[in-house]
């Protein structure tokens, strides 16, 4: 008998990344995924906790698996349930650090197989659980996780005690998973982790160590791009950037954590750098990548923090010119030092905060548009359109819409002139295929 099995997901590509990973455990098993939660034998819920709403969210979602699965198992992992292993309506509950006990607890509930695996063949958190090559895309791309935990302790950030401490995977291994992508016909790829930089941190390595290995990975027949998931500021050394300018398949694209542009926020924040730090970081990648294109996400209404505060954030968000930021208002989180904190901000202050700073993104993300006009870009096709068009993403991670002189297909990359833009949209004409 097969079972039939439904996914949610809630939060980051690393959740993502690791649904995908439990779906092929559950696969090798014999499962079989549907998209009709209604008719799961087993639903199963990867939560999120990295603020206060996405907490209340995956309680949210796990209550509403029951409701519309009422015979399935369902079954509650993640962030989320790390930090709250009582969650009401589950009947398998897992955290991070004993994810892999899932698949064993499953089988034995479901009368496949009679005894646990023993407890000490599961992750106790202390080293990077190895799944082998897991079948997770974005579209085009092949995200890999080459990193689990943090140690930074963040004054405002859960993650850390969710997720546990730094533990990397081995470089091998993540070179098996990019050799079996690219054998796919994948020619991106997003390599991510919960703090990128830290890769293999544990084992007394500094942020070159990542360096090394996107060389390694550069090397790999067909890997044409290779994107950066997000950097801490304090890990990009003038060493690291002179790496990745070496490297050919680096896409121009960094996303810099940088959370507030107030050097009084940041360091209430515990944040490991302050915007003279920020700035050379910027300046450094900039020289070394001229047309780069810089995101970030950045916090509005941390605990004291004053309209002056706020300003700075602004005016160094407009200095930076990013080409995209991701808003967040404060969001109390239980169990983090914020929480804690006296000058709680009000919900009307946080989201007209927020509102100010995503206009400020709304409008520089269209000027940067505009820095494209005329220059020729290379445009990686997630869709063709029945009008002929093809869209895609072009190396910097602006959206890219054009005509062809050639039949184009999902996958392929197209080289061409920018033409103008819509919106966020830059556009086109005349593509072709990149030859070599």
């Amino acid at each position: 008998m097969s079972y039939r099995v439904y996914f949610l997901t809630l939060g980051c590509k690393v959740n993502s990344y690791e649904t995908a990973a439990i779906a092929k455990l559950l696969a090798d098993e014999g499962f079989v995924e549907t998209q009709e939660p209604e008719n799961a034998d087993v639903y199963v819920v990867n939560t999120c906790a990295v603020t206060g709403e996405a907490d209340r969210k995956s309680r949210q979602m796990i209550r509403k698996a029951r409701r519309v699965a009422p015979a399935a198992i369902v079954v509650a992992m993640g962030c989320h349930t790390q930090m709250c292993r009582d969650e009401e309506g589950a009947d398998i509950v897992v955290g991070t650090d004993d994810r892999p006990a899932l698949v064993p607890q499953l089988l034995e509930k479901l009368h496949i197989r009679g005894e646990r695996e023993k407890a000490q063949d599961l992750d106790a958190g202390t080293r990077f659980f190895e799944y082998g090559s897991v079948p997770y895309q974005e579209n085009t791309r092949a995200v890999i996780k080459i990193e689990d935990g943090c140690n930074n302790f963040c004054t405002y950030c859960i993650i850390p005690y969710a997720r546990g401490r730094v533990r990397s995977r081995e470089r091998e291994a993540i070179l098996s998973e990019i050799r079996d992508s690219a054998k796919e016909g994948y020619r991106e790829f997003v390599i991510t982790g919960i703090h990128l930089c830290s890769f293999e941190k544990e084992k007394g390595r500094d942020s070159l160590a990542l360096g090394e290995l996107l060389d390694e990975i550069s090397g790999i027949e067909g890997v044409e791009r290779i994107r950066l998931g997000s950097l801490e500021p304090s890990c990009m050394t003038k060493e690291l950037i002179s790496m990745l300018k070496r490297n050919s398949k680096i896409c121009p694209h960094f996303h810099l954590s940088l959370q507030s542009g107030s050097d009084s926020v940041l360091k209430r924040m515990n944040r490991k750098y302050d915007t003279v730090l920020f700035r050379r970081v910027v300046s450094d990648l900039r020289e070394a990548f001229p047309n780069a294109s810089l995101t970030t996400d950045m916090i509005c209404g941390f605990p004291g923090e004053t309209e002056e505060e706020h300003r700075e954030s602004c005016a160094l968000a407009e200095e930076v010119r990013f080409t995209h930021i991701h808003v967040f208002p404060y969001s109390r989180r239980d169990g983090t030092k914020a929480a804690a904190m006296g000058g709680q901000i009000t919900n009307e202050v946080k989201n007209r905060r927020t509102s100010e700073l995503r206009a400020i993104s709304d409008r520089m993300e269209e000027e940067r548009t505009g820095d494209f006009a005329g220059k020729d870009v290379e445009v990686l096709v997630e869709k063709v359109r029945e009008d002929g068009l093809v869209e895609g993403y072009c190396r910097e991670y602006v959206r890219f819409l054009a005509s062809t002189t050639e039949e184009a297909a999902q996958g392929d990359i197209l080289v061409g002139k920018v033409t103008g833009n819509d919106g966020f949209v830059l556009t086109g004409e005349g593509f072709t295929h990149l030859r070599g």
